[in-house]
């Protein structure tokens, strides 16, 4: 009897692609609450984090955050996954971050570390985190095409002032309707960049590397200009072929009670911080 040749089995590579604006299919109350609505809640948090950049500040927004995220019932497999050279460059400004000379400082032997700089780096860095979580959440909690319509409805006090809003509601729509497209295609770049090169496993010194990641980055950016002009010509093309654009609309629900209750409930914990913090 022969024996069969021992398989080895290979496990799925975890894919650490960027997605955003991508509507999670399930209902929920966060579902249910009007676009504007969360407009407004994320423009609360970062008004209060504009005026109070303080460490409660930041667990205030942070747990308002939480709270939808819960609500909302999003799994931690939407959660995008950050590319390791962003966490690289993150460690290495932290590092450099210590040398600032901020107080309090702290000597370990002859190098002086500053406990002052490294704090605020970090709360930069949770600020930075927070507002980039409310934007996840309302992506993954509201269809692209109410956005604009719910803008629209917002901003509609600023026509009395003769400013041009339905300008930049179609702006802001087309904006957020691209940008899905050109994450993709910046996806598929990436794709034909790794390959495109050449599988070698020689040793190579450190400037010849950075030189090659260097070529590779200039030629990604100057292939994705092409690609988003490509993109915006063909856009204004079916704009133009469907006789202009106009003033978004939708069907969805107009704000509620619940809606009302949310609001007044985030502008007295915003005005709770803004005082007592």
């Amino acid at each position: 009897m022969s024996r069969a040749a021992p398989t080895t089995e290979t496990r799925p590579r975890r894919s650490h692609e960027f997605v955003v604006l991508r509507l999670l299919p399930h209902d929920s109350p966060v579902h249910r609450l009007w676009a504007g609505t969360k407009l407004l809640i994320v423009l609360g948090i970062g008004i209060m984090l504009s005026f109070r950049p303080t460490w409660p500040a930041l667990g205030v927004a942070a747990a308002i955050v939480a709270v939808g995220v819960v609500a909302a019932h999003v799994p931690a497999g939407a959660v995008p996954r950050l590319p390791r050279w962003i966490w690289v460059l993150a460690l290495a400004d932290a590092l450099l971050t210590l040398r600032s000379g901020a107080h309090p400082v702290v000597h370990v032997g002859s190098v002086d570390l500053s406990l002052g700089g490294l704090s605020d780096w970090a709360l930069l860095v949770g600020l930075a985190l927070v507002i980039l979580a409310a934007a996840l959440l309302v992506g993954w909690t509201t269809p692209l095409g109410d956005v604009a319509p719910a803008l629209a409805r917002l901003t509609a006090p600023l026509r009395a002032l003769r400013l041009p809003v339905d300008e930049w509601v179609l702006a802001v729509g087309l904006a957020i309707r691209s940008l899905p497209l050109l994450i993709d295609e910046i996806h598929t770049l990436f794709a034909v960049s790794r390959l495109r090169r050449p599988a070698t496993r020689e040793r190579v010194r450190w400037r010849q590397r950075v030189g090659i990641v260097v070529r590779d980055i200039e030629g990604l950016l100057s292939t994705a200009v092409v690609v988003a002009l490509r993109r915006a010509r063909d856009l204004a093309d079916a704009i133009e072929a469907r006789g202009g654009l106009s003033v978004p609309t939708t069907t969805s629900a107009p704000p509620g009670a619940i809606d009302a209750v949310v609001l007044v409930t985030l502008a007295a914990v915003i005005a709770a911080v803004l005082i007592l913090l």
